[in-house]
């Protein structure tokens, strides 16, 4: 589980069958309460198994921090990383503080805050359960609800659309807001909403078949209609040691920020996620698959993965952030990492990373990638056969053979993002090397044919 920034859609489903064999299991129990140090030397033992280039750590109680520290190319845990939908919990929490003040009401249409085109039977709380009808790549200049309205359906439209609430009940921009209300209240001295204003953050890397490659992309502009994304869905910028103070605060019952009845009902005013065992509430998933119950949000953006999470019956909670998006490896490794770490703390033995993991499934991805490329590749290296035996060639064959090898075949490729509901852009952002592989491969079956029909229709000429 805890994948839910790198669910979309069942996103190529031969590399995620490959993948499947590493998910997380569980083995015989330790002795509880667990000891910190063994948390040390599993993660010294097993980070760079991951290839993660950095990872930034911070475990903590209601009272103190037990644990922190940084790894690879991460400096310190003051170290900024953008943290990808982990920003929706801290929308969601602006929210519920402006439902205590009497600014918001959760039940009331979002139409009463927003001057948009939107129906009316959407709520904010609809917005913050993901219940809204938006689906996942929605941008934010269209607000048609869908079927699924009332039912689980992630979209950061909800999110971006809280932002604009927030914005428009108190008249500050969504950045004065959370500083204000939320950063210097708990101390986060190295939180931001704008990589502009943010100092020494952690550098981004993206991974192409294997090789973290160091990468910035655009950062979301206020105001955008064509975008996804926005700062209040998934582009706030932290260190593990201020989400550490952040998580403290919901382990105090919102001491600093929010009521107690508040913190409440953002962590349990949920809704089942179909086909899991877990649930959405506000900012917050719930899953009861491991030891005990488990609070948390992933978050991922292009070059960036992070996890939050709270233990609330043992009391403890955890960050871990990571400088790369290799969202079919390295991304599901380092959740193994995380938790794995939480299965310490709940008294669990840690699976591990495997030594050779990283290598071995991007290996195996990577094969994929060839195979997927051999139908355009063999008919350009056998032109030349191709073109002494035109011909003797049946003319039904050779149509079929067209068709299927130069037209057929490269629209399957090209169909599959559209197919899967998944943008190209989208794809291109968090799994460049599939739209590497998808549009070369497209365009070298349709230049083969092109070359093919051209000598086909000079030798007809003749």
């Amino acid at each position: 589980m805890l994948k839910q920034h790198l669910k979309t859609k069942v996103l190529f489903f031969i590399i995620f069958t490959i993948l499947s064999i590493y998910l997380p299991i569980e083995v015989s129990a330790q002795e509880f309460p667990p000891d910190i140090s063994f948390v040390d030397a599993y993660l010294e033992q097993n980070f760079r198994n991951t290839h993660m280039p950095g990872m930034s750590i911070v475990i903590v109680n209601a009272d103190t921090v037990l644990y922190s520290k940084s790894f690879g190319d991460c400096i310190s845990v003051e170290t900024p990383f953008i943290i990808g939908s982990i920003s929706k919990s801290f929308t969601a929490a602006a929210i519920m503080q402006l439902a205590e003040q009497g600014k918001v009401d959760l039940d009331a249409s979002v139409s009463r805050y927003l001057q948009i085109d939107l129906d009316n039977k959407v709520t904010i709380r609809h917005l913050l359960n993901h219940t809204s009808g938006f689906h996942r790549y929605q941008i934010r200049k269209d607000l048609t609800v869908h079927k699924s309205y009332g039912e689980y359906s992630y979209s950061n439209l909800n999110y971006t659309l809280l932002g604009e609430v927030i914005e428009a009940v108190t008249g500050l921009s969504y950045g004065d807001y959370m500083r204000s209300n939320v950063f210097t209240p708990l101390s986060m001295t190295n939180s931001y909403t704008s990589l502009h204003e943010a100092q020494g953050i952690a550098a981004g890397h993206w991974n192409l078949f294997g090789f973290p490659i160091k990468k910035e992309f655009p950062y979301p502009v206020s105001g955008d209609l064509n975008s996804r994304v926005s700062v209040p869905t998934g582009y706030i910028i932290s260190s593990a040691s201020c989400l550490g103070s952040y998580l403290q605060a919901f382990l105090r019952e919102g001491e600093g920020i929010l009521s107690s009845q508040s913190v409440n009902t953002l962590l349990y005013d949920s809704i089942p996620i179909p086909g899991a065992n877990e649930y959405y509430a506000m900012g917050w998933q719930e899953t009861t698959d491991y030891e005990e119950r488990l609070l948390y949000h992933s978050g991922l953006v292009e070059n960036y993965f992070s996890i939050m999470a709270l233990l609330p019956d043992s009391g403890l909670g955890i960050v871990t952030l990571y400088n790369m998006n290799d969202f079919f490896v390295a991304s599901n490794l380092s959740t193994t990492l995380t938790i794995d770490v939480l299965n310490i703390l709940m008294g669990v033995e840690p699976s591990g990373v495997g030594n050779s993991d990283y290598l071995i499934y991007h290996f195996l991805i990577n094969l994929v990638f060839c195979l997927a490329l051999l139908p355009a590749i063999i008919p350009l290296l056998r032109l030349r056969r191709w073109k002494s035996t035109l011909a003797v060639r049946r003319p039904l064959r050779l149509f079929i053979e067209s068709i299927t090898l130069h037209f057929l075949y490269p629209l399957l490729l090209l169909s599959i993002p559209p197919l899967l509901r998944t943008p190209y852009s989208a794809a291109w952002e968090y799994a460049a090397d599939v739209i590497i592989v998808t549009v070369t491969g497209a365009v070298l079956a349709l230049i083969c044919g092109a070359v093919k029909l051209a000598i086909w229709v000079r030798n007809r000429v003749k």
